[in-house]
């Protein structure tokens, strides 16, 4: 495990000559780079290396978590030279390149592994997300037309210019695909008089939405189904997505659109809002899971 882990560092050099970092191991070996390291990682256990050889980032991370590993100086820097190796493929051995490909294939956006992960992400307890979520428990970005928005008046905001990008009418179906604690199908219902579905593989957001929807006398209109959106049926008018497509694996981007054209009308309009990158990268473990 040293071994594996001199190659990193030896790599991450590759990637940054200029850098300056140093490795400790658990039994007081230490390479440096530079003379003044801005970052120390300090692996307290052979463990620590086992788990990041196994599971990159998603590895590394527990380890931290668990104690098994410790950073001194700027984590930042540390975090910069492990994605540096990732845009450096031609300093990677072809040991550390099948590495990367297991560490991938694990975590794989499979519907068992998409539950898992998402179970492990949302299904904390809706207590925990009411700390700091609005009323509505929305969890993805606002939009903010003033500096003294609240944060509930954001979350409308965002809503309300998605429902207008939809161009949605009363009577219209709405499939809202990933949709989280309901917010968006519960605002379209109220205000623009749709009728709709969503679904989600969450267990407590799936719970939690549909009361909400009870609560609010909108169960003849809107429901939430607790199934991955590759099991949806029927056709909509409109479909929506807002913070899912994240969680997709590239992969399955084929896939995931496919299924929009199968449950959308023939003249059905769609909005997918989503983050991404303009650079290329690997989804990492650790942002699948966390």
């Amino acid at each position: 495990m040293k071994a594996f882990m001199k190659e990193v560092a030896g790599m991450m050099h590759q990637a940054d000559p200029e850098a300056g970092f140093a490795f400790e191991f658990w039994d007081g070996d230490t390479i440096r780079f530079g003379n003044f390291p801005k970052v120390t990682l300090r692996l307290n256990s052979e463990n620590a290396a086992r788990r990041i050889a196994g599971n990159g980032f998603l590895g590394f991370g527990e380890a931290y978590m668990d104690q098994e590993l410790d950073v001194e100086g700027d984590l930042r820097e540390l975090i910069r030279l492990g994605l540096a190796i990732q845009f450096n493929q031609r300093n990677i051995s072809t040991l550390q390149k099948l590495r990367f490909l297991i560490s991938a294939f694990r975590n794989r956006d499979t519907r068992r592994r998409a539950r898992e992960n998402i179970a492990y992400h949302y299904d904390r307890g809706n207590e925990f997300y009411a700390l700091y979520l609005d009323e509505s428990m929305t969890y993805s970005c606002a939009y903010f037309r003033t500096p003294g928005d609240t944060l509930e008046e954001a979350q409308d905001n965002k809503y309300d210019h998605i429902c207008r990008k939809l161009m949605l009418q009363p009577g219209e179906s709405l499939v809202d695909i990933g949709c989280g604690w309901g917010g968006m199908l519960i605002y379209a219902a109220r205000h623009y008089g749709i009728s709709g579905v969503g679904c989600t593989i969450s267990r407590h957001q799936f719970e939690y939405a549909n009361a909400k929807i009870r609560e609010m006398g909108l169960q003849d209109r809107i429901r939430v189904v607790y199934r991955d959106y590759r099991e949806m049926e029927g056709q909509f008018d409109k479909f929506v997505s807002i913070g899912m497509f994240e969680h997709v694996g590239k992969q399955y981007h084929p896939l995931f659109f496919k299924k929009i054209r199968q449950l959308l009308k023939k003249d059905g309009v769609g909005l997918l809002h989503s983050i991404g990158k303009d650079f290329p990268a690997g989804r990492d473990g650790w942002t699948a899971r966390y």
